[in-house]
């Protein structure tokens, strides 16, 4: 059976099933005005989803030869389609995604991962068919693709069938073209995301239109916001635009990220309580001299729970709450063959470009085993409220609140600076080691964010809209660190390595020796508190005309809107004097051997330590005091906006032409430092920029189900507050200065895409196929330069505005939730997903005044691909297989190419086996990084040369999902 669109800009939501949620859409039982004569049942139907913005679905062959009476008055599109089929053999079922769909009654009766129930509404009673799952969430990302005025992809989220994504970034790497980047050096479970090749730091991220803030990394002053801290089930929705309108925020290279939450009046009355185990297979570190909170188990668990309500004489109220807890256990091992060194045919260092160099394979520096235990709690929440007291006039609340807290500690044995190459070949040589230490690090990172957001809407009659948003967020990060470093200098020890192979492989001469506390004696001891913090506030006022995505004709919106965003950070060192005394007082033998490693290690036990050293060190109170600020800053920025847009719609065509005015004032607070010592005082700096940004769209639908869409735009990179707040630093001794500029302009982004889009005839999916370019102008790096500074010429490094990029790509998606030609049980409940993205990029860059090119972006990653096969069970039950390859990226550009480094390419499978064992509850088994791939850093062009592997091993949930 197909299914007929009844107006143009909507693809086909449902196949041979009806799809939806549990009440209506607020857009089908709100009143319009409706008014046509009698006629033939089909262009009825039309005529109904023209006037009242609603997308009704039929097969022509059911409607054929019934005709319908005239109508005319007020009243909801579902009415309307109630009142035109009465007296048929019809029957009217609702989706929650702006769709009706008018079919034979018992019809469509198919066992697939269908369940039917009865709802009663102000319109009449309907019967409503409930899908969840993969189905489902393709069915809508679909949806919102067709409707969509430019090119967005979006994450719907399923309350039961999604994959075991621990939070919203994770689940977004499962996009078209976006992916994420993992930070391998803190290895706290902080994740940001990147879209199209473009690094995190150039996208934008918002909740429901309110921008997001993070002081990521540590604090460090950039733009990249850590979703690690919202969980996957935080939004009903995420947006990913990928071209940019005059309305959206104009500091985004990459993308647009937008999370919308749930709302009771889009997606009714819901409840559900998930709780859930996990359980990780590589539980491999000891953690007998772990402080904080860690357990040595390698379970763990939470619950998570929505509940949407609406209530009031006239349904006019709803609220939505949401809430999660999760805490897990978990081991990793980071094995590092660090640095590198080439060697000519006498033993001599040199560089792999020199003429003297012997072609053999680089040497390692250092080998270091990073076994980290963690413990890590997750917990927070959201509350929407809601007020509608008419179609007309909508108002909403939302508050959040997002935390996580995580003890981790950090065992580094370490073997460096290595001399004296023997015997070296092609793939093998054999350095003296006189350097070992024992390190440990102690961390507490606790992160949080939270915010308010208001919004007010009113519809006015002549189809314009008026809303007014309004929000506050801050984001903060305390990290209390603990280090202690022990050191062994080794007369005669010998490491020998052989980089045949993957990894790095080595032997040493007198791991004995490496095992004797008393060989060991202090060498550093360090405690650092960091805490950082952003605010952000923001407000804006749109008004649109006849800008919707059904609208015809002439059309305007327009709006202002001024953001301000500060941040800071404090750091406290405390650097004590050490007496070299014996590591016997503070050993801790683990009895493990590392993963790769292969011998036994010696690590430092803290409380030890604590009890019997501390006591007798003092602090040195000059280099405590420096190095408490050199890392302190203070940024503010004020940025102001006004836009205006037209468009003009036919039929088939709609073109969208806009101009964003934007102004950003910015000032930062940074410590001076005279002779390599920071005194106490604070530069400031302050700066301007303002641009004139147009933009256009061109929408044209060569029939049903064949569009294309086109967008330009020019959007801007805003300087990271570390390149404005960087601690300025004068060293008298080697005539060296480094410091900010506040001179800094905006990286300044041209935009093309161009992207053709087909809808399955039976809404059963689509297929995609776009490229994009960018031209990246004023691209900021670190330069260079002399200047004279009381007769004496000083080498001062400042970030500048002299390089360019330039990216282009290819995206491609395919989604089919029925699998057409199969046979048997297959037939009709085999469905799949694919997206595979394509980007060439090249960056210009300077180094001591040398102009340097590479073919690649910093975390622009060539090929991005997923995967998904998914068999419907009965019962609404479901298995799913999912894989995401990323290609290696670039996270750091040396001023050669061999000293380019960054993550290798990596893959990773999931599944997850959903099924409802009675009527109220399902249950779920979840598996993920099912072939146990591990994650690697490589250094070179390539990135070919293994730098760091890290393993991570397999986790498996197990959930008790409870739903009515």
């Amino acid at each position: 059976m197909q299914l007929s669109h009844c107006r143009s800009g909507m693809s086909a939501l449902v196949a041979a099933i009806a799809i939806g949620l549990a009440v209506p859409s607020h857009a089908q039982t709100e009143a319009v005005s409706i008014s046509m004569t009698t006629q033939a049942l089909d262009a009825a139907l039309n005529a109904v989803a023209q006037q009242s913005g609603v997308d009704i679905l039929f097969s022509p062959a059911d409607v054929a030869g019934q005709q319908a009476p005239a109508l005319k008055g007020e009243m909801s599109a579902l009415k309307a389609v109630q009142m035109l089929i009465a007296g048929t053999p019809l029957e009217v079922v609702t989706t929650s995604s702006r769709a009706l769909i008018v079919r034979r009654k018992e019809a469509m009766r198919v066992a697939l991962a269908t369940e039917s129930s009865v709802s009663t509404s102000s319109a009449g009673e309907v019967e409503e068919v409930i899908v969840t799952g993969t189905a489902l969430q393709n069915q809508e990302a679909v949806s919102n693709r067709r409707r969509s005025l430019t090119i967005v992809d979006t994450l719907t989220q399923d309350d039961t069938g999604d994959l075991a994504d621990k939070s919203l970034a994770d689940a977004l790497s499962r996009v078209s073209g976006v992916s994420t980047m993992q930070v391998l050096y803190g290895e706290q479970e902080s994740q940001y995301v990147a879209v199209r090749g473009i690094t995190p730091d150039l996208n934008y991220v918002s909740v429901d239109g309110i921008g997001m803030i993070s002081v990521a990394n540590q604090g460090s002053g950039q733009r990249r916001v850590d979703l690690a801290l919202i969980p996957s089930q935080a939004a009903r929705t995420t947006e990913v635009f990928k071209t940019f309108t005059a309305d959206q925020e104009s500091g985004a290279i990459g993308g647009i990220i937008n999370i919308v939450p749930y709302s009771a009046f889009e997606d009714g009355d819901k409840f559900f309580v998930d709780t859930f185990a996990s359980y990780s297979t590589y539980d491999k570190v000891p953690g007998g001299n772990s402080p904080g909170g860690y357990r040595d188990t390698p379970w763990g668990g939470g619950i998570k729970q929505l509940w949407s309500q609406r209530f009031g004489s006239d349904d006019q109220f709803g609220v939505v709450i949401s809430s999660v807890y999760q805490q897990r256990t978990y081991d990793e091992t980071k094995r590092n063959p660090n640095g590198r060194s080439y060697y000519t045919a006498t033993g001599a260092t040199t560089t792999p470009i020199s003429a003297d160099y012997n072609g053999y394979d680089a040497a390692p520096q250092a080998f270091v085993s990073y076994d980290f235990t963690s413990y890590v709690e997750n917990y927070g929440g959201s509350a929407l409220l809601e007020f509608s007291p008419s179609s007309s006039w909508y108002s909403s609340l939302m508050l959040y609140d997002y935390r996580q807290k995580e003890d981790q500690t950090t065992n580094g044995p370490t073997l460096r600076a290595f001399t004296g190459m023997t015997d070296q070949t092609q793939h093998t040589g054999t350095l003296r080691i006189p350097d070992a230490r024992a390190v440990f690090w102690y961390d507490r990172f606790e992160t949080e964010s939270r915010g308010v957001i208001l919004k007010s809407r009113y519809e006015f009659q002549n189809e314009s809209r008026l809303e007014f948003r309004a929000g506050y967020n801050d984001n903060t990060f305390d990290n209390p660190e603990n280090m202690v470093s022990y050191q062994y200098r080794p007369t005669n020890s010998f490491v020998s390595y052989d980089t045949s192979g993957d990894t790095v492989r080595f032997t040493l001469s007198d791991p004995q020796a490496l095992m004797v506390p008393g060989n060991y004696s202090l060498f550093a001891a360090t405690d650092i508190l960091t805490s950082a913090k952003g605010e952000s506030g923001e407000a804006r006022l749109d008004y649109s005309m006849n800008f919707d995505a059904d609208s015809r004709g002439w059309g305007l919106k327009a709006g202002l809107g001024m953001r301000d965003f500060s941040m800071e950070r404090d750091l406290t060192n405390t650097t004590f004097n050490v007496d070299r005394s014996s590591m016997s007082l503070a050993a801790y033998d683990p009895h493990y051997v590392p993963w790769l490693w292969n011998y036994p290690v010696l690590w430092v036990d803290y409380d030890a330590y604590n009890a019997n050293v501390r006591a007798n060190q003092t602090v040195n109170v000059a280099t405590s005091a420096s190095a408490s600020l050199s890392s302190d800053y203070s940024y503010d920025e004020t940025v102001s906006y006004g836009y205006v847009s037209g468009t003009y719609a036919t039929e088939k065509t709609r073109v969208i032409a806009g101009l964003r005015a934007d102004t950003a004032d910015y000032s930062a607070d940074v410590p001076l430092s005279v002779g390599g010592v920071f005194q106490n005082t604070f530069g400031h700096y302050k700066g301007d920029y303002a641009y004139l940004l147009p933009s256009l769209n061109v929408l044209h639908d060569f029939s049903d189900q064949l569009r294309l869409k086109a967008g330009y735009s020019r959007t801007l990179g805003r300087p990271a507050p570390e390149d404005i707040a960087q601690a300025e630093t004068r060293n008298d001794s080697s005539f060296t200065i480094s410091r900010g500029n506040p001179n800094l302009d905006p990286r300044l982004a041209d935009n093309i895409d161009l992207a053709l889009e087909y809808y399955m005839g039976n809404g059963s999916g689509m297929v995609s196929l776009g490229g994009f370019m960018k031209q990246i102008k004023d691209d900021i790096y670190e330069l260079k330069e002399e200047q004279i500074l009381d007769g004496i010429t000083y080498t001062v490094s400042t970030p500048m505005n002299a390089n360019e990029s330039k990216l282009k790509g290819l995206e491609f998606q395919y989604i089919e939730n029925q699998l057409p030609g199969l046979p048997g049980f297959l037939a009709g409940k085999l469905g799949a997903s694919l997206n595979v993205s394509r980007m060439w990029g090249e960056m210009d860059y300077i180094v001591d005044g040398t102009p340097l090119h590479v073919d690649r972006l910093l975390f622009q990653r060539d090929w991005l691909a997923n995967g998904a096969l998914f068999y419907q069970l009965p019962r609404g039950g479901e298995v799913r297989v999912a894989y995401n390859y990323g290609d290696e990226y670039y996270d750091g550009i040396g001023a050669s190419p061999w000293l380019h480094r960054g993550p290798q390419e990596r893959g990773q499978l999931d599944m997850t086996v959903r099924y409802r064992v009675w009527d109220d509850w399902i249950l779920k088994f979840q598996a993920v990084n099912l072939l146990d791939d591990n994650l690697n850093l490589g250094y070179g062009e390539d990135l070919g040369q293994r730098r760091a592997e890290m393993k991570k091993g397999l986790t498996f949930y197990f959930n008790i999902i409870y739903k009515p």
